[in-house]
């Protein structure tokens, strides 16, 4: 390229890059998030194992049951810090602005850097304040900065809960820290009695905290930094309009995070960094990773193709084959297993999820609407992890990743909408979606709400998927069962669609034996939507003789139901878990409105059914089960997307059709 401009404006250009790109990175993976903030200053002005506010009301974003829900109480309560309405954004950074009004509550002067008092207060400054609040304010509490070696976390131990640490000191809760890196590390800790309220490293050389909701860099070896050097030169400047996003890729069931060894190729020339060695390899050189070739837990391998190459797992299998990624992948050793994670440029990766999540063959509309989705999940998730070392994986109960090939298409979708997010008071909504309707939508808490806790999510609303959409009615079992049997004619977007309307039929026997196999182990997973009433507290489930429908939402998903028997009482809700326990056996065929079957599925296709008893006298001996749609039916429905785009929506109109009250914004425009 031609030098056109004087040197100075060059130097210039790169100074106002650099910066932005900086500023833009503190956004994603640096400071201290609003949850955060709220635990350390709660214990600071009170003792919370004795002293819990409880005067402030419910938050639509503040689970009760989460590790921050008493501490943020606690500050609201003490006027420390402010909500948004009815919203804390308990995940969201803290702002230099936020900081300034926290430094104003305790009468400590906090100068703003220009322009910043929208960006993220840097950790390392909020530690800086917080340090001159413990010296200079008359505390009652005495929280103790000191160092402190972790010895075990829980990942490495099976002793720790999760939310615990044991240090040279003793074991400390350290609810919302992610302290796995300083494994073996001494740190600085902040301590109230049992509380670690916040560590970082005691070594200012040390890679910044830790926390759950800030992206991981697991690598631990000094060579690692060779690869960029190697590869970097040909490379493009990263884009400063997103953060890289860390994939944790499953087994080939996706039953599982964990793998028992890895077998990695590439197309081209690719380098593994190992044992703090750079190890070059030529094109097709296989090389098998086992769990003993790591000599400890939280030992990483990290492989790098050359020149934006693909990285292919030998050892895993997809639908598309033996799968291939894009950027780096980083391979952990945890206890007796090992974990695979890549690392790749956020829009890259969504090229990756669109076709698996969406057939290539759609309306292009239809392809863009799913990737503004899948970006803003991918985003939220960069926020918000599922995991200490990534962001989120490839299945389902995620986003599913290179289950599929890419294609030009759905990558001309993702470019399209390159950085478009669903957005909302300036926050990336999460936005969720499904494979078909049955002709009504769900709200997110007919879905994932619990009784006793506030709305989640006012985006995805209950509405019949009409054009344009009407109220649903369908909470009793008369009026579902009508709208099952006799929808109107032309009315909903996909009645023509296979999955519209399914039957299919259990027996007795078999519910009872997926009561055995499945009632403990979804109870233990989700313990807050059952309840079991019997003389001694267990479960029976040849005892169980009958159920019954006890909650169905207005949009006519299935809540809550219960399984009697002669000495028992099990009540099962949420939507998923009654899928799960009355899933089909391996051989029973679900069969679809145009005649065709489906078998061995591993739960019922969707939550919209209602159940017809299967008589032999008067014993019950199994049930005939009628519903529709396939997905949780909340959010966006794919196929819907799809019949619209076909009738001419664009994908701002799809959107807003299955969305409501959300905006469609560049994300770098949010705070």
């Amino acid at each position: 390229m031609k030098r056109i401009q004087p040197v100075i404006l060059l130097l210039a250009a790169m100074t106002l890059f650099l910066f932005y790109r900086q500023s833009h990175r503190q956004s994603f993976t640096e400071g201290i998030t609003r949850a955060q903030t709220a635990r350390m200053l709660a214990w600071t002005v009170c003792d919370m194992n004795k002293d819990r506010a409880k005067s402030v009301e419910p938050l639509i974003d503040v689970d009760s049951t989460l590790w921050y829900a008493d501490e943020i109480t606690t500050v609201l309560a003490e006027g420390i810090m402010k909500k948004d309405g009815d919203l804390f954004h308990p995940i969201d950074y803290l702002t230099w602005k936020e900081a300034s009004n926290i430094a104003d509550f305790f009468d400590i002067s906090l100068s703003i850097p220009v322009f910043q008092k929208r960006k993220p207060i840097p950790l390392e400054k909020w530690l800086q304040f917080f340090d001159r609040l413990l010296a200079e304010q008359d505390i009652d509490i005495k929280i103790i900065k000191k160092e402190q070696k972790i010895l075990a976390v829980p990942s490495a131990s099976d002793t720790l809960d999760r939310w615990q640490v044991k240090t040279d000191s003793g074991i400390y809760s350290c609810e919302g820290l992610a302290l796995e890196k300083y494994l073996d590390q001494t740190v600085t800790a902040y301590i109230y009695q049992n509380q670690l309220l916040m560590a970082v490293p005691a070594d200012p050389q040390q890679a910044e905290i830790i926390t759950a909701s800030t992206s991981v860099d697991t690598d631990n070896t000094k060579a690692a930094e060779a690869p960029s050097e190697s590869f970097s030169q040909n490379d493009p400047l990263p884009a400063a309009s997103a953060p890289d996003i860390r994939v944790c890729i499953m087994n080939d069931d996706f039953s599982s995070e964990a793998h028992k060894n890895l077998r990695l190729t590439s197309d081209a020339a690719w380098q593994l960094t190992f044992h703090n060695k750079v190890i070059q390899y030529p094109a097709d050189e296989v090389v098998e990773l086992n769990i003993d070739d790591f000599s400890e837990d939280g030992e990483t391998a990290e492989a790098v193709p050359e020149n934006h190459h693909f990285m292919t797992i030998l050892s895993i299998n997809r639908s598309c084959g033996n799968p291939s990624y894009s950027g780096r992948l980083q391979i952990m050793r945890s206890k007796d297993a090992l974990f695979l994670i890549n690392i790749l440029p956020t829009e890259t990766y969504l090229k990756g999820v669109v076709p698996s999540e969406m057939p290539a063959s759609y309306h292009l509309e239809a392809l863009k609407a799913q990737a503004v989705c899948a970006r803003s999940y991918a985003l939220s998730a960069v926020k918000n992890p599922k995991y200490d070392f990534a962001d989120l994986n490839d299945s389902t109960s995620c986003q599913v990743y290179m289950n599929q090939g890419t294609d030009t298409q759905t990558d001309l979708a993702v470019d399209a909408t390159a950085c478009e997010v669903l957005s909302s008071r300036q926050k990336i909504v999460t936005a969720k979606y499904f494979s078909s309707s049955c002709g009504s939508l769900s709200s997110s808490d007919d879905i994932w709400g619990y009784p006793d806790t506030a709305s989640q999510d006012t985006h995805m609303t209950e509405r019949l998927e009409t054009e344009p959409p009407g109220i649903p009615a369908l909470s009793s079992e008369e009026a579902f069962r009508n709208f099952i049997f006799q929808p109107a004619e032309n009315t909903y977007l996909e009645s023509s669609d296979p999955w519209f309307r399914w039957q299919t039929e259990l027996s007795m026997a078999h519910i009872r034996s997926n009561i055995a196999e499945s009632f403990a182990k979804r109870m233990s997973a989700d313990p807050k939507r059952f309840t079991v009433l019997s003389s001694d507290g267990t479960i029976d489930p040849d005892d169980i003789s009958q159920i019954k429908v006890v909650k169905r939402a207005e949009s006519g998903v299935l809540q809550k139901i219960k399984l009697t028997g002669r000495n028992q009482e099990l009540t099962v809700s949420g939507e998923y878990n009654i899928r799960c326990l009355l899933a089909p056996s391996s051989d029973t065929a679900v069969i679809l409105q145009d005649k065709s079957t489906r078998n061995g599925m591993s739960l019922l296709p969707s939550g919209y059914f209602f159940l017809e008893e299967i008589n032999d006298g008067e014993q019950i001996t199994g049930y005939k089960i009628y519903g529709g749609g396939f997905g949780h039916g909340a959010g966006l429905s794919q196929n819907g997307a799809d019949t619209l785009a076909e009738k001419g929506y664009d994908y701002r109109e799809i959107l807003t059709y299955f969305f409501e009250g959300i905006n469609i914004e560049n994300v770098n425009t949010l705070e």
